[in-house]
């Protein structure tokens, strides 16, 4: 592991070396967003989306990305990453955009800092689960509705006291719900139900994360055939109705759910969602 290395502004250096400062604002405050890529071949997958989140997530938060942060200069630079790391298939790329030291509560700059990671996964492609995922509702805190809820923060406290939740009831994955009492996203991932021929996903005004992947499901299911609702609001009773539910993730593709409770669902669709999206994404 530590014959590996990050790239932090444009540098490399080996993983288990220090490159940020204890006054690194995303330590100190949060301060900071993150993305997470899947690569293969070293190539980044569907870079334009991510780029347009991480320019979107930058404004949101008054953070001023370098003029020449482009699609080009990222994709050549995560490709300049799993070169170094001699990593030729499947990926798990995480960069993580800081705002430059400087300041308490109240910043004294703009201008971000920039670090990158990559490590090998297990499986090429999008795999789907053999097994289904069994799930459970988290509701000891609820996600806020506001215009920081898409983003992808560094400030996941939520997202960390839900996955220690997960591990105390000994499941895979929890739902969580937000301050209206409504099911939005997993702890890592979108949600999808499957009711008769309808594919349902919460609204991005219900505080769930725009995900990636989320948004290649629905354009893929779309171009399929199939019926959507992308501006649901749902109710956890819902979820106990449901034929199917599936989660999306852009370092997983989609992974589908066998149990809630005592609730059991099929994975027919997502299934075949899955197969549809790893012949667009790779070709197989």
């Amino acid at each position: 592991m530590d014959r590996q290395y990050v790239w932090h502004n444009g540098d490399f250096s080996r993983i288990n070396e220090p490159v940020v400062a204890a006054g690194n604002r995303s330590f100190l405050y949060g301060d900071g967003f993150f993305e997470t890529i899947h690569a293969f071949g070293t190539e980044a997958k569907y870079l334009q989306h991510h780029l347009a989140r991480i320019i979107k997530s930058a404004e949101l938060l008054s953070m001023e990305l370098p003029p020449f942060f482009k699609d080009d200069f990222l994709g050549k630079e995560i490709t300049r990453l799993l070169n170094k790391n001699r990593i030729f298939d499947s990926a798990r790329v995480r960069l993580t955009i800081f705002r430059e030291q400087g300041g308490l509560y109240t910043p004294t700059r703009s201008t971000v800092g920039m670090l990158m990671f990559a490590e090998t996964l297990q499986s090429n492609y999008y795999p789907l689960n053999s097994k289904g995922l069994v799930v459970d509702l988290y509701t000891d805190i609820r996600k806020p509705i506001n215009i920081l809820s898409p983003l992808k923060s560094c400030n996941a406290q939520l997202y960390v006291m839900a996955g220690l939740h997960k591990q105390r009831l000994g499941v895979d994955d929890c739902l969580l719900i937000n301050d209206q009492n409504r099911v939005v996203e997993a702890i890592s991932s979108n949600l999808f139900l499957v009711k008769g021929d309808k594919i349902i996903t919460p609204s991005l005004g219900e505080g769930c994360v725009a995900g990636v992947m989320r948004q290649v499901v629905i354009d893929l299911a779309i171009r399929n055939g199939y019926k959507l609702n992308t501006n649901a609001a749902i109710e956890p009773e819902m979820l106990l109705n449901a034929d199917e539910l599936f989660l999306t993730n852009a370092v997983s593709g989609i992974k589908w759910i066998v149990g809630l409770r005592q609730k059991r669902y099929f994975g027919l669709v997502s299934r075949k969602l899955s197969d549809l999206l790893n012949e667009e994404t790779f070709g197989v």
